[in-house]
């Protein structure tokens, strides 16, 4: 039960529980101040005897690199509070539905040269005449866990259009001759291909396309984005400001394991002392990270770094979004 300052009950779903926090007991000399829905415990070693907080555990966060754990700082606290709201004012946005794709559409396409590779960007691929490609028809995908689903195999020219996605004409640009900025398909079979997905592992039915001049074939996957779906961009909350200086948010979230979560934070290549932190909410969790100012000296490289952290929450995640604290938008795992 969390307490409000004139002692009533706060049940209110903005009260933020900060996991990256140590816990303490209070004692003479230590004094509690109250951020927002927030209950912060501060005692100074010198005020209360000898007692030191205990090592981090269940709320502390935690790095697959060596970055030092860190209490919640008050900027990325007031960050969660503004995120937390400006979410819930437009509706926390629903997991996707269905198995997400998280491998490319094209498991091998094995160009020669450079001719080849613009030319399957410019989408200018054609059938030779008179080659019969085959077609398509039902066959499954099997998961590294032993479970399968039914799925129908596109044809030939169907996958090969999903494959190559959106075009961009770029021949001109890097001088290859209209001739040339062209790939022929010369013949195809069936294959399979391994993929990660959100399922896990996967291995998929493929189709292995022979071109005229490529040394080996083109592998694309057979299977529909409708089965296969692509992972979903995130959407931020409209009219949410910009972070404050220093203040990281997390763009890719690889894993949730109950209570651990496990995400990427970039930074500058100059940028120091990089904390990673989370906020836990009954409806959601804001994670993100701090980082100190940049080193002195040397010129700095315009390069972003990207580490792994992990944080372990002070309860297991459940059906509650991870939002990031930058964007505002829901993180899924991939």
């Amino acid at each position: 039960m969390d307490v409000s300052p004139d002692g009533r009950r706060n049940d209110s779903p903005d009260l933020a529980r900060p996991t990256s926090m140590r816990s303490i007991r209070r004692s003479a000399g230590c004094r509690a101040y109250a951020w927002p829905a927030v209950v912060l415990i501060a005692c100074a070693l010198a005020a209360c005897g000898n007692e030191a907080a205990p090592p981090s555990g269940a709320s502390s966060a935690n790095q697959q690199t060596p970055v030092p754990s860190a209490s919640v700082p008050p900027v990325f606290l007031d960050r969660a509070q503004v995120v937390a709201r400006a979410v819930r004012a437009v509706g926390i946005p629903k997991p996707p539905a269905g198995i997400l794709l998280y491998s490319s559409r094209t498991p091998d396409l094995g160009f020669d040269t450079t001719e080849q590779k613009v030319a399957w960007g410019a989408g200018h691929v054609t059938i030779a005449p008179g080659v019969k490609l085959g077609s398509g028809g039902t066959t499954r995908i099997d998961f590294g866990n032993g479970s399968s689903v039914s799925a129908s195999v596109l044809d030939p020219r169907p996958a090969l259009t999903e494959a190559i996605g959106a075009t961009y004409d770029n021949c001109g640009h890097v001088h290859v001759p209209a001739s040339k900025c062209r790939l022929t398909i010369t013949g195809a079979s069936r294959t399979t291909a391994k993929v990660d997905t959100s399922r896990g592992p996967a291995t998929v039915p493929a189709w292995s396309f022979t071109a005229k001049g490529k040394s080996r074939p083109m592998v694309v996957l057979a299977v529909s984005k409708d089965v296969l779906k692509p992972v979903p961009q995130p959407v931020p909350p409209p009219g949410l400001a910009e972070p404050a200086p220093g203040l990281v948010g997390s763009e890719r979230l690889t894993r949730i394991d109950g209570s651990t979560l496990t995400f990427s934070l970039s930074l500058g290549a100059c940028d120091t002392d990089l904390r990673a932190h989370a906020v836990e909410f009954e409806d959601m969790v804001i994670i993100g990270g701090t980082h100190g100012p940049a080193r002195n000296g040397a010129p700095c490289p315009l390069v972003l770094r990207s580490k792994t952290m992990v944080v372990t929450l002070a309860a297991p995640l459940g059906d509650r979004a991870v939002i990031s604290a930058a964007t505002g938008a829901r993180l899924i795992p991939w």
